[in-house]
């Protein structure tokens, strides 16, 4: 009887001075002791979890020669309307030495742009796949826009635009490069494949995208498309909204979207104009500006694809589009755009004034480096190019302003003679907006 006792107590102490060594696991957030796994301890040593794959670019930046796109429609349909997709068409790029660098079976294809499409002779695309892809290491997406620069002798317009804009402080520029293109089984010639502005999927960040577009100055066309005309700005520009995008509202409740992007459109222009900056993002106005003005984009004298986004209570400038039209040309001086659109009020305010003398001398230096940067493309381009010119030679050109049948005026010259002068433009524009800006 008194071993039994000695025996009990001794395991009372036994299991008392053992006490800091049984331990309760902690189930972690979300799971009780005793749940689903019956109160089992998780392994004290779990495996570490794989690190997410990093997105895979599709063409590579060192390919050493234009990477082919192939389009096939099925029973070699034709594209021939920028509204109705042709669907189920295969798409196939491959690189250097034949190697296929992506192929997808779902993809959809038709035509886009206004002048480009219904009057140019080489056109230019809009593609949608079923599956996102990163083509070029900027992030995946499903849209894409194949540009045809017929106008353009360089080639190199928008991609030199598109350049200027990334090195300033605007959110984003669509990004992509040259490509030449086959569409059932006929070679096109050199195409820009590239990024389509687009808020979803999400290269930017917006609560309203804007587009302000004269092309077609229909006030009921704009209505009817569920659009509204900016008629209580003094410029008096329709205005598009195309994010959130109307085709994901049925009937009518579209309308309401419309109405809350046109009053915080109407809330920044009553502050632009009485001198309250408050509601503007100031260096992506001043950014998008010194781009447009370096480049000699006169668009926003009556736009055309002139973006601007609102979020987090702010109008941004931005993203930039369509540069290859009247730009790039030499022998401008001064400032063309001071009476467009916001910057008429803009340029009577001695805050946004002081901001653009100082980003202007931020700037200067990247945007003199264009020089070089268009070396390196047009190089890159060289022999893409002068089979695009034969097939596509850009002279004459039926929409000219001025009777001479071109728009930019080196229609004529030779591919290093148009890069040449586009060179020039670029020094001699910053050369005048250097003064020009030093007098305001």
């Amino acid at each position: 009887m008194k071993r039994a006792l000695i025996l009990i107590v001794t395991s009372a102490l036994f299991a008392w001075s053992c006490g800091e060594d049984i331990i309760e696991v902690d189930p972690g957030p979300g799971k009780e002791q005793g749940g689903e796994q019956g109160g089992k301890e998780e392994n004290p040593n779990p495996e570490t979890p794989p690190e997410p794959e990093e997105p895979k670019q599709v063409i590579p930046a060192d390919l050493q020669e234009l990477a082919k796109l192939y389009i096939d429609t099925p029973g070699g349909k034709a594209v021939t309307s920028r509204d109705v997709w042709v669907e189920f068409a295969t798409i196939r790029i491959v690189g250097d030495g034949g190697v296929e660098l992506y192929s997808d079976d779902s993809l959809k294809i038709r035509g886009r742009g206004n002048s480009t499409w219904n009057n140019y002779p080489k056109k230019p695309y809009y593609i949608k796949l079923d599956h996102q892809a990163d083509f070029f290491g900027t992030g995946k997406s499903k849209r894409w826009v194949l540009l045809a620069n017929w106008m353009d002798r360089t080639l190199l317009r928008n991609v030199v635009a598109f350049e200027a804009a990334k090195r300033t402080s605007m959110a984003w520029t669509p990004s992509g490069d040259f490509v030449e293109l086959y569409l059932n089984g006929k070679h096109l010639g050199n195409y820009w494949l590239g990024e389509k502005i687009n808020v979803e999927g999400s290269k930017f960040s917006a609560d309203y995208l804007y587009s302000l577009d004269t092309s077609d100055p229909s006030e009921t066309d704009f209505t009817d498309r569920n659009l509204y005309r900016a008629n209580t700005r003094t410029y008096g520009v329709p205005v598009e909204v195309k994010y959130p995008d109307r085709d994901d509202y049925e009937g009518n409740t579209f309308s309401a979207v419309v109405s809350a992007a046109q009053k915080q459109l109407e809330a920044v222009d009553k502050a632009v104009s009485s001198g309250d900056l408050s509601l503007i993002d100031l260096d992506s106005f001043c950014d998008w500006y010194l781009v447009h003005e370096l480049c000699y984009n006169l668009e926003p004298k009556h736009p055309k694809s002139c973006f601007f986004h609102f979020r987090a209570g702010k109008l941004y400038a931005g993203p930039i589009w369509d540069f290859d039209w009247a730009t790039f040309t030499t022998d401008h001086s001064g400032l063309f755009l001071k009476e467009c659109m916001w910057y008429k009020n803009l340029f009577s305010n001695k805050t946004f004034v002081a901001r653009l003398k100082e980003r202007w001398a931020e700037l200067k230096p990247s945007f003199e480096g264009l020089i070089d940067f268009i070396d390196d493309k047009a190089e890159w381009i060289r022999s893409s190019e002068e089979v695009n010119h034969n097939m596509w030679p850009c002279y004459p050109n039926n929409l000219s302003e001025d009777g001479s049948r071109m728009v930019n005026h080196d229609e004529q010259l030779s591919f290093d003679g148009a890069v040449t002068r586009m060179q020039n433009s670029l020094t001699q524009r910053i050369s005048s907006i250097d003064s020009a800006i030093s007098r305001l």
